[in-house]
């Protein structure tokens, strides 16, 4: 039960993170776990000390992220920069290994020397995942980016066979540099063999599924997931190393075919990368938000040895160790590489620069603080000395190297920003092409060649409708003023509402006017009203009333119109709809005629899109009628009676059914020939020059988007 509310309590916080990392301007999202993880340990003592068990720890947390890493890998790549990269994932572990360790036994002697050269280990990985949050910020080049990639890759694995050496050590306290040398082979070359070969096989085998056609997406996706943890449990019972064995795993599966060769491979791939996002997205997240929760822990463990002065002084003293020692190996490959390639076109400043980037660009993260947290609890003395204390300098030495990442980099290697396609023009070129997509469907309402699309046209159009103002109120300078109006529209609404409900409410009991209620909530988000614009007019003040009203919402949702009764209920509340629009065509008309600024522009704007509203509505009570209702909406006539139906018009309650069969059946189609319409006049804008090609490209995918959710 306690792993359990542990996993509730990662997830929690992972959602609230991810809300703060919306609101918070050019905020880091690790650090903002962190701090979530941290409050939460502060606000609820106990969370920060359940205990995971630490084989699973590896499992569930390094193991999928290193495979993701392997699969995302350019062999190309990871080839052409093979010996820096190995030379940044191998040497200057080894080397940071051994000045942290020596450093720190040195600073705080009651942490033993294995126990130190553990912690450097730990701190031998980086996390280039980390700076990805820093994308919009920070520019890197292609080499530096392939060494990020092709480094913490592969330093994960001797960072982590490193630190299992050291522990080793610590545990049982002996140690023999020849066996240490012997046995660091076996795990190393046997783990690269055994996982190759596992990889190998875990790809022929999908591949004969595949041309046996038993290769379903989900069976796809699952196997990708699954394949990990297989990797690295058989590489452990073999005796070799399990980490190493899911990184050579998953380079061997890294098979990227041809995007446009087959539909059913594209469809693979991104429902892939969408699963692998959202592993990758919780894994780091409950890494980072348990560092916070480590932290009090930590420091409340280790206080009464130190001061908590002498305890960040060690931690910036380590921070300054492993930058200056990566900054100095880093160096020293760059200029090699120059001297190697014989590229005179950079300068030894420009070459000790991208150094200096690629040093802060490897900060430590999820994978370092995965490894120390499972130093085991015990050794064969007895307690493992000083592990709080290990555990929270690790963590602090992660925290200094990520806030190094986020305000240096930026300004060390800034990003092109003029390059970026400018959001606003993509809303203004959203509402051009929205704008045109609407105007071309109402064309073929009004040209009724087809009417039994009609009913799903006005429904499509209502979506596109809600999109267009959604774009609209997030445009810079007429977003405010169009809110200003619309809340203006939806109060007046408001207001005539309640003096057309007024007498009704005192006469009539909850059961008998919640099916107005829901039908008029269902009716508004149908012509384009959303969030809470569609309950005005049709809010109850009473938990009675909102249960009835819930309930009525269920049984319209499975039920539909079914009765008589139900068809009546839906034609008065159409005609009180009518009547709302009515009351907002009066006040955009009145706006855009006294104001001619932007307010009685965007008044004019909306005036157009409540006559579109008000035709729907009538659409709806004359569809297919030859004695079309001209005195319904009649304001002179008011609301009508709540209490009893009118009668209606001789075939109307069959012609709603009608109009909602049609509308459910005709749906998707008319949703695809929408999208189609869209990427026309996306086309044609383009070409025309109205739309640049950055946002036409932008658009596009947007559409792409939702044709795939359309299909799905």
């Amino acid at each position: 039960m306690e792993s359990f509310e542990l996993v509730l309590i990662l997830f929690v916080c992972i959602i609230a993170s991810s809300v703060l990392d919306q609101v918070v301007q050019r905020g880091m999202l690790p650090l903002i776990q962190i701090a979530v993880g941290l409050v939460v340990a502060l606000i609820v003592p106990h969370a920060s000390h359940i205990e995971i068990d630490p084989e699973l720890f590896l499992v569930l947390f390094i193991a999928p992220l290193l495979f993701n890493e392997a699969r995302e890998s350019s062999k190309m790549h990871l080839w052409q920069n093979r010996w820096s990269i190995l030379s940044l994932a191998i040497g200057l572990v080894l080397a940071s290994v051994l000045v942290v360790g020596y450093a720190l036994h040195g600073l705080v002697p009651s942490i033993p020397l294995a126990a130190a050269f553990a912690l450097g280990a730990a701190l031998g990985p980086t996390d280039a995942a980390a700076v990805n949050a820093l994308a919009s910020s920070v520019s890197l080049s292609k080499r530096q980016e392939t060494l990020l990639s092709g480094e913490s890759l592969i330093n994960d694995a001797s960072g982590v066979v490193s630190f299992q050496f050291a522990i080793a050590a610590a545990v049982t306290g002996a140690f023999s540099a020849a066996e240490a040398l012997r046995e660091f082979g076996l795990l190393f070359v046997g783990g690269i063999v055994v996982g190759a070969a596992l990889g190998f096989a875990a790809r022929t085998l999908i591949v004969t599924l595949r041309q046996r056609g038993l290769e379903s997406t989900m069976v796809h996706v699952l196997y990708e997931v699954v394949t990990p943890l297989v990797l690295f449990l058989v590489a452990e019972e073999v005796g070799v190393s399990g980490i190493l064995a899911v990184v050579a795993g998953g380079i061997v599966m890294a098979q990227r075919a041809n995007r446009l060769s087959s539909t059913d491979d594209a469809r693979k791939r991104m429902v892939s990368d969408s699963v692998w996002e959202l592993i990758v997205f919780l894994v780091n997240g409950s890494v980072f938000v348990l560092l916070g929760m480590q932290l009090p822990l930590a420091m409340s463990a280790t206080v009464t040895s130190a001061s908590p002065l002498f305890l960040v002084g060690v931690v910036l003293v380590i921070t300054a160790l492993l930058v200056a020692v990566r900054f100095v190996w880093v160096s020293a490959m760059e200029l090699i590489d120059r001297a190697r390639s014989g590229d005179r076109g950079r300068t030894v400043d420009a070459a000790l620069h991208d150094a200096l980037v690629t040093t802060l660009a490897g900060p430590k993260g999820a994978v370092t603080l995965s490894i120390i947290l499972t130093i085991p609890l015990v050794t064969d003395t007895g307690a493992f000395p000083e592990r709080d204390l290990i555990i929270f300098l690790t963590a602090g030495t992660i925290l200094a190297t990520l806030l190094l990442a986020v305000f240096a980099l930026p300004r060390l290697a800034p990003n092109d920003t003029s390059a970026e396609v400018d959001p606003d023009a993509v809303r203004r070129g959203a509402i051009r092409v929205l704008e045109a997509t609407i105007a071309e469907l109402r064309e073929h309402v009004a040209e009724n060649t087809h009417p039994e699309y009609e009913p799903a046209t006005r429904l499509t159009i209502a979506h596109y409708r809600t999109r267009l103002a959604r774009e609209r109120f997030s445009r810079e300078g007429c977003g405010d003023i169009m809110l200003d109006l619309v809340n203006e529209v939806l109060r007046l609404q408001q207001e005539r509402a309640d003096e057309l409900q007024s007498q009704v409410l005192e006469v009539c009991r909850t059961t008998e006017i919640a099916p107005y209620y829901d039908a008029l909530r269902s009716i508004r988000r149908s012509i384009g009203y959303f969030d809470s614009a569609e309950n005005v007019g049709a809010r109850f003040h009473t938990t009675r009333g909102r249960l009835a009203l819930a309930w009525h919402d269920l049984k319209r949702r499975y039920g539909g119109l079914r009765t008589e009764q139900d068809a009546a209920v839906y034609y008065d509340t159409c005609i009180f709809a009518i009547e709302l629009e009515r009351v907002a065509i009066e006040f955009c008309t009145q706006t855009a005629a006294a104001d001619e600024g932007r307010r009685g522009h965007i008044a004019g704007i909306l005036l157009e899109e409540h006559y579109a509203a008000f035709e729907s509505l009538l659409g709806r009570i004359n569809y297919q009628r030859e004695d079309a209702d001209t005195t319904a909406y009649d304001p002179t006539t008011g609301m009508p009676d709540l209490a009893f139906h009118r009668s209606l018009p001789e075939g109307l309650a069959e012609s709603f059914k009608k109009q909602f069969r049609m509308a459910s059946e005709y749906a998707d189609m008319v949703d695809a020939s929408a999208l189609t319409i869209e990427l026309d006049h996306i086309r044609r804008m383009a070409q025309e020059g109205a739309l640049d090609d950055a946002v036409a490209r932008q658009l596009r995918e947007n559409v792409y988007v939702l044709q795939m959710s359309l299909e799905e």
